[in-house]
């Protein structure tokens, strides 16, 4: 009975994707790009929250939601004690439309951004955090949900099954939360809002991995994980793949990528698998084959593919948010083009680590971070800046 049950709800979530096009952020109208189609960037208005970093952004339409985060001062490359403090759950709303923040009620408790453990989702900022024990807890992931119509918070407890991670996979109407309870051990876990229940997907058929990623293609889902080799196996083995066949309600093996690669991106030609090297090469799937094709690699040796730019839509996964002598410079696939876009981090960030980002539509925002000019005298930041994505 629950594997049906769970078939019709990934049926009718997935049709729902089909029909009304990318969820979340994606069904934003982007904020318009600067004429010419060229890219820049503009500083926000200031949020009316007290400087941070790693704060959560989630991109909802044309708002973004900014929560949490923390006083954490280190310096870019060093090894720090965490605070022992509260993480923040105090939180704002930033509005395109009318380029101006809002106060928020606070999250039921502090919370921190791990990436690829947020959606928007109809309307609603989804995130999966742990407790407000502190930095340090160490309780299993929950999933929290706020709504800016009615400006209310929804805890709706932890994730089953789960005890570490919770990448956050929007699936039409509902959420595909993957994690695990062991480190080559992942379950795949779906929150149906609308029921408010639970159902586990079958186990993959891969072998035990890490770096694992998922992601929707058309009426389909595709996970990709690096196999656990040996230890001291110097060569990397290819990234293996299978895609879970929701009519059918079963997983099917896929052909290994051409190369180890890394983090599995969504584009509207089909899944991205990011090179495991800087520079190197990247491959496309191809949904209509299942076949892997070779993308162009980047030209600069220092470059890490942080996200895709489609025709409607952007997926952006900023270690550090662009700034930070530590983090290589991180480019974007333009699907349309199959460019790579170099993202150089905003006037005067240069030297800021640790902010936060979303996407807005098409577009990118990132917040807060912590600056080290030299020395041993860090300051936390509180400015926010929009990137226009070009056009085309």
């Amino acid at each position: 009975m629950e594997t049906k049950i769970l078939r019709a709800v990934l049926v009718g979530a997935l049709l729902v994707a089909g029909t009304a096009g990318c969820s979340g952020d994606a069904d934003a109208d982007p904020a318009p790009a600067p004429e010419g189609g060229s890219a820049e960037w503009r500083r926000l208005p200031d949020p009316p929250l007290s400087p941070r970093d790693e704060a959560v952004l989630v991109g909802l339409g044309d708002r973004v939601l900014v929560v949490g985060g923390w006083e954490f001062y280190c310096p870019p490359g060093a090894g720090c004690a965490t605070p022992s403090e509260p993480l923040f759950p105090d939180g704002a709303l930033y509005d395109a439309s009318s380029d101006s923040w809002r106060r928020i009620a606070p999250a039921p408790f502090g919370v921190r951004g791990h990436g690829g453990t947020t959606a928007g989702l109809e309307g609603t900022a989804y995130l999966v955090t742990r407790c407000a024990d502190g930095p340090a807890c160490g309780a299993p992931p929950r999933l929290l949900s706020y709504r800016p119509a009615d400006d209310r918070w929804a805890d709706h407890g932890a994730v089953p099954g789960l005890e570490y991670g919770g990448r956050v996979t929007p699936v039409g109407s509902t959420l595909v939360i993957s994690g695990g309870s062991a480190p080559d051990q992942f379950i795949d876990v779906v929150f149906d809002p609308a029921r408010s229940t639970w159902t586990e997907l079958p186990d993959d058929p891969l072998p035990p991995v890490y770096d694992r990623f998922l992601v929707q293609v058309e009426d389909q889902l595709v996970v990709a994980g690096s196999p656990i080799t040996a230890p001291g196996t110097e060569e990397q083995p290819a990234k293996t793949a299978a895609r879970f066949d929701v009519a059918a309600g079963r997983w099917v093996a896929l052909p290994d990528a051409p190369g180890p690669g890394y983090e599995l991106f969504p584009t509207d030609q089909g899944p991205l698998l990011a090179g495991s090297t800087r520079g190197g090469p990247n491959w496309l799937l191809d949904p209509s084959t299942w076949t892997w094709t070779e993308v162009r690699e980047s030209t600069r040796e220092d470059d890490d593919v942080d996200g895709v730019l489609d025709r409607d839509r952007a997926t952006y996964g900023l270690e550090g948010a662009l700034g930070g002598p530590t983090y290589a410079t991180p480019v974007v696939f333009h699907s349309a083009t199959g460019d790579f876009l170099t993202l150089r981090p905003p006037p005067g960030r240069e030297d800021v680590s640790g902010g936060s980002s979303t996407a807005l539509g098409r577009d990118l925002v990132i917040h807060g971070g912590q600056r080290w000019s030299g020395g041993y005298d860090g300051e936390l930041v509180g400015d926010a800046w929009l990137w226009s994505a070009p056009t085309g």
